[in-house]
Order: structure tokens, then C-alpha cells, then sequence
């Protein structure tokens, strides 16, 4: 039977180790897993997964307000942040890469913590 969820989580099983604030995707398992540089994930794990198996709250992409996301790289507040691998963000438009929002916090190095704003990721990759 289809649920309804209200709230801007939801409980999912990791399909595998999760970093906290990586990008998600659903797998046609309903399990989740990191997303990757081409994929639009469902939102952003709230906490590490350290195993496949453990249950983790997922912060819906369609949800109110902000998300704090990993970046790949150093990046300003203001940027235009994209996919990137390991369910991370970047400042660069990579031609598979699809837009996620925009930047709240600058990022000095590659696993940073940042405030993300959603924007609509759109149809089609960046080019």
C-alpha cells in the first residue's frame, strides 16, 4: 500500500555506506543509495548509513527550507552548485551534470559542509 509523507523526511534502507549530507537516489529496490555526477537524487541523508541495511531519515528534496549538502571542491556562497560524484556538489557545469541550487556558505575543500537552497533541477543536464 502507497504511503503519504507529510514531512520533509522520510525512513529508507541504505543499500550501502551513506556519507551524512551526501545526495541520495532511490534504487528500483526502494533502497537507497550515494548519488552520482548524472544522477537527480530524492534529497540528502540526514545521517551516515554505515552499512547497507541501516535505516536512515532522507531530507526530501521537495522539502520547505534549506539542505546542508557535502561539496567536492571550494566553492563561494552564491554559486550555482551542480551533481557531482559521491553525492556531492559543485561550482562547475559539467555536460552530464545537472543543476541542484545555489550555495548559502562557501566551501574551502572537498568534503565541507554547506546550506544549499534547491532550485528546480530541470530536464536536462548542463551543457
Amino acid at each position: 500500500m502507497a504511503e503519504l509523507t507529510e514531512s520533509g523526511c522520510k525512513t529508507f534502507e541504505a543499500d550501502a555506506a551513506i556519507a551524512q549530507y551526501a545526495r541520495v537516489k532511490l534504487d528500483a529496490d526502494g533502497k537507497v543509495t550515494t548519488a552520482g555526477l548524472t544522477d537527480k537524487e530524492i534529497g540528502t541523508a540526514t545521517r551516515e548509513a554505515f552499512a547497507a541495511g541501516d535505516l536512515i531519515a532522507v531530507r526530501l528534496r521537495s522539502s520547505t527550507g534549506t539542505h546542508k549538502m557535502l561539496a567536492i571542491e571550494a566553492l563561494a556562497a552564491g554559486a550555482t552548485v551542480y551533481t557531482e560524484t559521491s553525492g556531492k556538489v559543485q561550482d562547475t557545469a559539467q555536460a552530464t551534470a545537472f543543476q541542484v541550487g545555489t550555495a548559502l556558505d562557501a566551501a574551502t575543500a572537498d568534503g565541507d559542509v554547506i546550506e544549499v537552497l534547491y532550485n528546480s533541477h530541470g530536464d536536462t543536464a548542463a551543457a
